[in-house]
């Protein structure tokens, strides 16, 4: 738990620095849009923090966020899913996602090119920056994405931010939305996760809460099952006491019933619900 927890906050760290080869200088205001630095507004989500301008549709789950313009000409979002099974390339993901998210047709990457390798944590991760123009409900789009994956121990960890737009309006965007992709930033590196399946649900890409939590209630299994076999080759069993809110991990006396002795760490078992000695503090097993 600890592992993953530095982990996604060295995730954090990196998500926030993705657009960093935007030019500082980089106008973002375009007589076309309307669109200026002031109308971009600063919030906070559950998970992530953006700026987008008024009016503005968003879509956040612990394992994204969905920027998009109230005419659907415009979106910038950002997603990661974490502990997929094999082994990826940033293209890979990058094909995966078009091929799995239902509104999207006719997916062609019109160009890519290599970025630097980031090493977070114990991974090691490799980027890519692609252009692609796709159809989105109908829509002719094109769209510029950093996509990253991470493989390791037979598993995979990936990531994609950036946005696309109308492709008669894609020139436009190309002042703005780069500067609004950017601005999403994961501040909630505790609770957020991904999964190993992706779908597309009420039009906002990258999106599905009921997807998400359903790989999260699978990894709660996993950790409780690796937890068990932990204590089982330890020899050791996991306690709590109620009266402090401590979790005790000792050695297990092939006992029912676990008590604390007053005033020290000393712990007792029984196979009767009957108390050791007077002040003693019951335990239960978790």
């Amino acid at each position: 738990m600890h592992q993953t927890r530095r982990f996604l906050l060295s995730l954090a760290a990196l998500l926030s620095l993705l657009w960093v080869t935007q030019n500082p200088c980089e106008a973002i205001t375009t007589a076309q849009t309307g669109y200026s630095a002031s109308s971009l507004q600063p919030q906070q989500g559950r998970y992530f923090k953006w700026a987008a301008p008024a009016g503005w549709r968003v879509s956040e789950t612990n394992a994204g966020v969905t920027l998009t313009s109230p005419d659907g000409v415009y979106s910038a979002s950002l997603a990661m899913l974490l502990r997929s099974k094999g082994t990826r390339t940033p293209a890979a993901f990058l094909q995966w996602i078009f091929a799995h998210v239902p509104s999207y047709r006719d997916a062609r990457i019109l160009s890519a090119r290599d970025l630097p390798r980031e090493r977070v944590s114990y991974q090691t991760w490799e980027f890519i920056e692609a252009m692609v123009s796709f159809t989105d409900n109908g829509l002719p789009v094109t769209g510029m994405y950093k996509v990253g994956v991470a493989n390791y121990m037979g598993m995979n960890d990936a990531m994609i931010v950036g946005y696309r737009a109308a492709s008669a309006n894609f020139k436009d965007a190309q002042s703005f939305m780069p500067r609004i992709a950017k601005s999403i930033v994961l501040t909630n590196a505790a609770e957020a996760s991904g999964n190993n399946t992706l779908v597309r649900p009420k039009n906002n890409p990258l999106d599905n809460s009921a997807v998400i939590q359903a790989g999260q209630n699978r990894q709660r299994v996993v950790d409780e099952a690796m937890r068990k076999d932990a204590n089982a080759r330890r020899g050791t069993v996991d306690l709590y006491d109620s009266s402090t809110g401590e979790k005790l991990n000792v050695a297990t006396q092939n006992k029912e019933y676990y008590w604390r002795k007053p005033g020290s760490n000393e712990v007792v078992g029984t196979d009767t619900y009957n108390s050791p000695g007077v002040g003693y503090v019951p335990l239960k097993k978790y």
